[in-house]
């Protein structure tokens, strides 16, 4: 077990769901949702293509309402924060702003000077090693690089939750696996805890401490959790680890992407 795990307070929480339940005009899409979240926990959501991963994690950060069931979020009040941050698919950034104010972008609203949204916007560039290209306008960074300026965005209100929907999924290969290496070393210098959706089995047991498995939605029924794995991989070198391939291979059964062995 890594030491981020160690570390967790079992009673601790910052976001729940029970029995949550999803629709669009009276048809549910999804239901029986159970999730518990502790501080810095990370879960991946998978499943097939359509199964409602991204509608899910729209309901969980509240910008989706339930049809049934409970959602609750840790938003007691904190001073130049919010409660919880999205990292999008793109990084959806304004093309005349500089670097550093995009990042302070989403500092706006939360009672601070114009000079304190400047400094507080510095630091996650830093975090995601950015931090020597604050005055550099988008068109010059590459796409893993606006990826990152995402990312520090979400990161500059110091959020309890960060949800990412499948953020690296419009890159290239190397830049793909360069950025999942580089926010499993994020993730020991921030509190966030992480939702992550993703439709890449390998990226979710590399990065996930549980990978929530979403199915059961053949012949029209409404999709549920069909299984969670708590992955108790080490943290460091994950990918080379003897049982990765194993787990993969069990989500890509559960998931149906691949036969059961006879």
């Amino acid at each position: 077990m890594d030491t981020l795990t160690a570390e967790r307070n079992a009673d601790a929480c910052v976001l729940k769901a029970h029995d949550l339940a999803l629709g669009f005009g009276g048809q549910r899409v999804l239901e029986h949702v159970d999730l518990r979240l502790a501080p810095r926990e990370f879960i991946a959501i998978v499943g097939a293509s359509g199964v409602g991963k991204s509608t899910l994690l729209r309901a969980l950060c509240g910008l989706l309402p339930a049809v049934a069931g409970e959602r609750w979020l840790d938003e007691s009040p904190r001073d130049g924060a919010r409660p919880w941050s999205m990292v999008f698919q793109a990084p959806r950034l304004f093309p005349w702003r500089r670097i550093r104010a995009n990042v302070a972008l989403g500092l706006e609203g939360l009672g601070l000077s114009r000079e304190e949204r400047q400094r507080r916007a510095l630091a996650p560039l830093e975090l995601v090693g950015l931090g020597d290209m604050p005055e550099r306008f988008p068109s010059t960074l590459s796409g893993g690089q606006q990826q990152r300026v995402g990312i520090a965005r979400a990161l500059a209100v110091k959020p309890r939750v960060l949800f990412m929907d499948e953020p690296f999924s419009a890159l290239d290969a190397i830049t793909r696996r360069r950025l999942q290496n580089e926010l499993i070393d994020l993730r020991q210098r921030t509190e966030a805890a992480i939702v992550f959706v993703t439709h890449d089995i390998e990226e979710a047991v590399l990065l996930a401490d549980r990978v929530m498995v979403l199915g059961g939605h053949q012949g029209g029924a409404p999709a549920r959790v069909i299984d969670t794995l708590e992955i108790t991989l080490p943290t460091d070198n994950r990918r080379e680890h003897a049982d990765f391939g194993a787990q993969v291979h069990h989500l890509e059964t559960l998931i149906g992407a691949v036969p059961e062995a006879s």
